[in-house]
């Protein structure tokens, strides 16, 4: 609800002597918005000869310094001033909301608004609005242009929205318009190094921790962010264009995402963040029951580590028998879902090369669909659909509403979807509108059919899941598939240290860990997971998705005690916990099922060994816990004996530390069970 302040009081005093200046002819004037509500960050918009800027500043430290902002448009004059001020309004939120699956439960949603707008002082005076929203964790920010005379459709050709930072952060950073979309090892430099790069974008100095990124990307291009001179310290928004070079097809009324700055102290802070949930629109869906978190496994690993193929043949992966194995497995261990790649017609050589050939609803020989899918209803396991396209959006979409119909009619309550490809349709960015476009259609056509979305090569995640629920989880960085086959032999044992601070901040990232066989050198000699056994379960805490592969063969897992603690933790969690964490080194996060009293903690490092200490002071107090402690043994090591480990439990309460010890590459999965 909205509650009263002292402080928006005293700043709206404040706004009416200020625009008393302002009408009597002052050129500069500023409005800082009263800081957060525990008075950490502030933010200021200002006019500065006709110029709209901004400042953003924590702990009264500058974050950002003076930075302009405004639009460049095609046939039309930019939009960047010289602008009068119109009007201010500011407005203090406090209310809350229920996130029906994810991180936490509970969402608490307390801001300050300023909302400023401004008109041009010359033809064709057209008005634009700035609106800042300060919130604990951060700041967001966006445009709105209202409809108005001489501007109802436009196309944008450069947003210049710059952050000019004030100090030269170390950054952690994944290259931007590359033909591998968001699939690279994440880098460490200077900011000042950077060319052009993607968000999320992780910078860190001295006590202070920020995150650049976007929230509510509807109908509009993602914004990727471009050194703006050499060995500079400013960004500037870099929108990710059409074939044909413009940003943005618009028209007005046109409310833009948010720009986002999550800012926290330390880089385990960020973990409580809720700034890019907060800034999207409520559900749109009305009742979601209907989405549930849960496991599935899947034939997917066998090809990638070179046993079975995608295409029909002798190696085909995807036959009848062979999911029954997958079907049986996961009804024995309570596995929700089986995913069956290459399934449907459309797979046959290498269809990566080609224009998309896939039919949506027709099964490859060798696969009864059918029959599978009634096999896994008499076991209680679903069939989770899979929709690879190629990257051939107009191929997919002419199909797309009886694939979705299809999948409804037996019973599918999940889809995997795909667009491996460098273009989509041979022409289009992966990340620009067109894509944003088709996503959205998706979307909405599978919640028609209350299906649930699972996206690979997707366009970023920006908090649009609480709009729309069912768009649960994503890939959207190098996960697990790298480590089978990957030319370049896979990822670095750090991959893992470094993308919960970074692609993690941006939502769930379907990463796929849990192989548990190592040795796979018969048909990859180059390839290996680059960690040890122990870490493979602890990364089931540290990388949130909502639906947790159980990636490897079922052979693989059968009689196998560690097996246990995959059986065991949850998917949906009541509350999350950041408890230590250097960016690239290592992290530990605990989080709470939401549907029982057991709280569950992830420890992972590097390629080094390390001794943590950890504080169990995140238990619910007063009760007792059976730690079951799953951990690297005396001798494991990610490289050459990544299969030692040990299982020990013992009684722990709230006030306890314990001791871990993580081998290179390795990690601990602890489970607390309430006593």
């Amino acid at each position: 609800m909205n509650t009263y302040n002292p402080r928006l009081w005293a700043l709206l005093a404040l706004i009416v002597s200020l625009n008393t200046l302002a009408d009597n002819g002052e050129q500069s004037s500023s409005w800082t918005l009263s800081t957060s509500p525990n008075g950490n960050i502030a933010a200021e918009v200002r006019l500065t000869e006709g110029r709209l800027q901004y400042r953003i500043s924590y702990r009264d430290r500058p974050v950002i310094m003076p930075s302009s902002l405004g639009f460049v448009f095609k046939d039309e004059p930019a939009l960047m001033g010289p602008f009068t001020h119109v009007e201010t309004s500011v407005r203090e939120v406090d209310t809350a909301w229920t996130l029906p699956w994810g991180e936490r439960k509970h969402i608490a949603d307390h801001f300050t608004e300023l909302r400023y707008k401004v008109r041009e002082t010359a033809d064709p005076e057209r008005e634009m609005a700035v609106v800042f929203r300060v919130y604990d964790d951060g700041v967001g920010f966006r445009y709105e242009i209202p409809d108005q005379p001489g501007l109802t459709q436009f196309e944008i050709i450069d947003e210049r929205t710059e952050f000019v930072f004030a100090e030269n952060y170390h950054a952690w950073w994944i290259p931007a318009y590359r033909d591998q979309r968001y699939e690279y090892q994440y880098a460490r430099s200077a900011l000042s190094s950077l060319d052009v790069v993607h968000t999320p974008l992780t910078l860190q100095g001295d006590e202070i921790t920020i995150v650049v990124h976007e929230a509510a990307l509807v109908d509009y291009a993602s914004m990727t962010l471009r050194m703006e001179s050499d060995n500079s310290k400013t960004l500037v928004s870099d929108l990710v264009p059409w074939a044909n070079g413009v940003r943005v097809v618009a028209q007005t009324p046109l409310k833009t995402p948010w720009r986002t700055l999550q800012i926290a102290e330390q880089p385990s802070d960020l973990f409580s963040s809720n700034l890019i949930l907060n800034l999207n629109e409520p559900n749109k869906l009305g009742d979601v029951s209907w989405v549930e978190p849960g496991k599935y496994m899947g034939i997917w690993w066998e090809m990638h580590i070179g046993l079975k193929d995608w295409s029909p043949g002798d190696k085909q992966g995807a036959t009848t028998e062979r999911a029954k194995d997958y079907i049986d497995f996961a009804a024995e261990h309570g596995i929700d879902g089986v995913l069956v790649e290459g399934w449907n017609t459309g797979w046959e050589g290498e269809w990566w090369q080609r224009a998309p050939t896939f039919d949506f609803t027709r099964a490859v020989e060798g696969f009864d669909i059918n029959e599978v899918v009634n096999y896994g209803k008499r076991k209680g396991v679903r069939l989770v659909g899979h929709h690879e396209t190629a990257a051939g959006i107009q191929h997919y979409e002419a199909q797309m509403e009886e694939a979705f119909r299809f999948y409804e009619r037996l019973g599918v309550k999940n889809v995997k979807t795909g667009y491996v490809g460098t273009r989509l349709d041979g022409n289009q960015w992966h990340h620009g509108q067109y894509m944003v476009r088709h996503f959205q259609n998706v979307a909405e056509t599978a919640a028609r059919h209350r299906i649930t979305i699972n996206a690979h090569e997707p366009i970023k995640d920006t908090g649009l899941r609480r709009t729309y629920p069912n768009m649960m989880t994503r890939e959207g960085a190098r996960g697990m598939e790298y480590n089978g086959g990957s030319p370049d032999t896979g990822n670095l044992p750090d991959h893992t240290t470094i993308v919960p601070f970074t692609r993690l901040q941006a939502g769930p990232f379907d990463y796929n860990a849990g192989i548990f066989n190592f040795d796979y050198r018969e048909h990859r000699p180059h390839n290996r997971v680059p960690t040890t056994l122990a870490k493979q379960l602890a990364l089931y805490v540290v990388i949130y998705s909502p639906l947790q592969m159980v990636p490897d063969l079922p052979e693989n897992y059968e009689g196998h005690p560690a097996f246990q603690f995959v059986e065991d933790v949850a998917t949906d969690w009541e509350h999350t916990r950041g408890i230590n964490g250097v960016i690239g080194d290592y992290v530990t996060i605990a989080r709470k099922d939401r549907q029982s009293d057991d709280w569950y903690l992830g420890a992972i490092t590097d390629e080094n060994a390390r001794s943590l200490t950890v504080a169990l002071d995140f238990l619910d107090v007063g009760t007792t816990y059976r730690a079951e402690i799953y951990e690297d043994g005396k001798n494991a090591h990610w490289r050459d004996n990544p299969e030692d480990y040990n299982i020990r439990t013992m009684t722990v309460r709230s006030t306890d530390r314990l001791d871990i010890e993580l081998a290179p590459g390795g990690g601990t999965a602890i489970r607390f069970v309430a006593l």
